[in-house]
C-alpha cells in the first residue's frame, strides 16, 4: 500500500510499504482523510526518534477487517482515530490517568500512523461516527479533544472569561468551545491576522495582535483585573511570559502550546505566579475516564449538532500523493495554512 514516511528529518516521500497486519483485538481502518497535525510538522522540521516512521494520527475512515476477539459487525462502519494506545493495567490507566500510561503507544509516533491507504489499531481506538459525518470533520474530532480536555484541566465554568494565546488550530478549536461552552469573554491573540479573523468568525469577542500592542495592558481595559482563565496554545515562549499578567489574581493558566526546550523564564515570572495566587496547570493529550473520555462524545456531538465549525478550520485539501510537496512549503515557511486534510484514496 502507499503511505507517506518520514526517513529523516526536511525528508518526507510516498512509499510502498507492507500491508498493515490486523492481530487479535484489531481492526483495519482504510483512511479517508487525515489531517496535518503541528506535531507533525515539529517531527518533519526538527526530525524525530527513529526512522523511517509514518506520520499522522488526526484521521478517519471505514473499518475493513476485524482480527480475532473483535466484533465482525463493526467492518463497515464509519470511525475517527483515537491515537493514544494505553496498556490499560497499569496503575495510570486504572485511575483513569491514560495519558500517563506507564507503557503506552501513539499511532503515527511510536507506531505507523494514519498518512497511509490504511492503519492498524486496536478496536479501543476507533469511534464510531455516523455515516452522514464527513470523514474530514470525524479526522477533526482529535484536535478538538484536546482543546476540551484543556478547559477542563482549566475548570472552566460558563460565564467565565478567557483568553486563548494563540490562534492555531488548537486555538481555534479552543475559541470555539469557549463560545460552545458559554464565556463570557473571549479573546484570541495571535502574530498573524488571517489566523485572528479566524478566530473572530468562530467566536472570538475580541482579537489581539501582540506585535501591534500591549496585550496586558489591552486586557486589563477591558477586565479590569484580568481574565478568569488564560491558556497558551501557541508554544512560544513570549506569549508563555504574558500569562500571569493576562490573569486575574487567584484566576488559572493552562500551559497547551509545546515550547521550545532551549528556551528560559527569568524567576521573577514565578514570583509573579505566586504573588497572584495563580493556579498553574500542564495540559498533555485529551483522555479521560472511561476511555477514551466525555472530550471525545462531546467532540463527536458537537461536530453533529454544529457547535463545532469543523469544515472553517480547514484551509487545504490534497491528496496523499501530495504530501511531500506540501510539507516542504511548509518546511520552508511558504505555506499559511489551518488543517491540511490528505486524502489517501485520491489519485492524483
Amino acid at each position: 500500500m502507499k503511505a507517506l514516511a518520514l526517513e529523516d528529518r526536511l525528508v518526507v516521500a510516498i512509499r510502498d510499504v507492507p500491508e498493515p497486519v490486523v492481530g487479535a483485538g484489531d481492526v483495519l481502518l482504510e483512511v479517508h482523510a487525515a489531517a496535518v497535525c503541528g506535531s507533525d510538522i515539529h517531527r518533519f522540521v526538527r526530525g524525530h526518534r527513529e526512522y523511517p516512521m509514518i506520520l499522522g494520527h488526526e484521521a478517519a475512515g471505514v473499518i475493513t477487517a476485524a482480527g480475532a476477539d473483535v466484533d465482525p459487525a463493526l467492518v463497515g462502519r464509519h470511525a475517527a482515530l483515537v491515537p493514544l494506545i494505553p496498556d490499560h493495567t497499569c496503575d495510570q490507566c486504572l485511575a483513569g490517568r491514560f495519558s500517563a500510561c506507564r507503557a503506552y503507544s501513539f499511532v503515527g509516533s511510536r507506531r505507523p500512523g494514519a498518512f497511509a491507504e490504511r492503519v492498524a489499531v486496536p478496536a479501543l481506538n476507533v469511534l464510531l461516527v455516523p455515516d452522514e459525518l464527513p470523514f474530514e470533520q470525524a479526522a477533526l474530532i482529535e484536535p478538538s479533544t484536546v482543546a476540551r480536555h484543556l478547559l477542563d484541566l482549566g475548570g472552566f465554568g460558563r460565564g467565565q472569561s478567557a483568553i486563548v494565546l494563540g490562534a492555531g488550530s488548537i486555538g481555534l478549536m479552543l475559541v470555539q468551545w469557549l463560545r460552545v461552552l458559554g464565556a463570557s469573554l473571549i479573546i484570541a491573540t495571535d502574530v498573524a491576522e488571517a489566523n485572528l479573523e479566524a478566530a473572530a468568525a468562530l467566536g472570538a469577542h475580541v482579537t489581539l495582535n501582540p506585535t501591534k500592542l500591549t496585550v496586558a495592558d489591552e486586557v486589563r481595559r477591558l477586565t479590569g483585573a484580568g481574565v478568569d482563565l488564560s491558556v497558551e496554545a501557541a508554544g512560544s515562549p513570549q506569549a508563555l511570559a504574558s500569562v500571569v499578567e493576562v490573569t486575574r489574581p487567584k484566576g488559572t493558566v493552562v500551559l497547551g502550546g509545546n515550547q521550545p526546550v532551549d528556551a528560559s523564564l527569568p524567576m521573577s515570572f514565578v514570583e509573579a505566579l505566586m504573588r497572584r495566587e495563580l493556579t498553574l496547570t500542564g495540559g498533555f493529550m485529551s483522555y479521560s475516564a472511561p476511555w477514551p473520555g466525555h472530550e471525545w462524545t462531546d467532540s463527536l456531538a458537537a461536530a453533529l449538532d454544529g457547535g463545532l465549525d469543523l469544515p472553517a478550520m480547514i484551509s487545504h485539501r490534497a491528496p496523499l500523493a501530495q504530501a511531500p510537496a506540501i510539507f516542504e512549503e511548509i518546511g520552508a515557511h511558504r505555506l499559511v495554512h489551518r488543517k491540511i486534510v490528505l486524502d489517501p484514496t485520491a489519485r492524483s
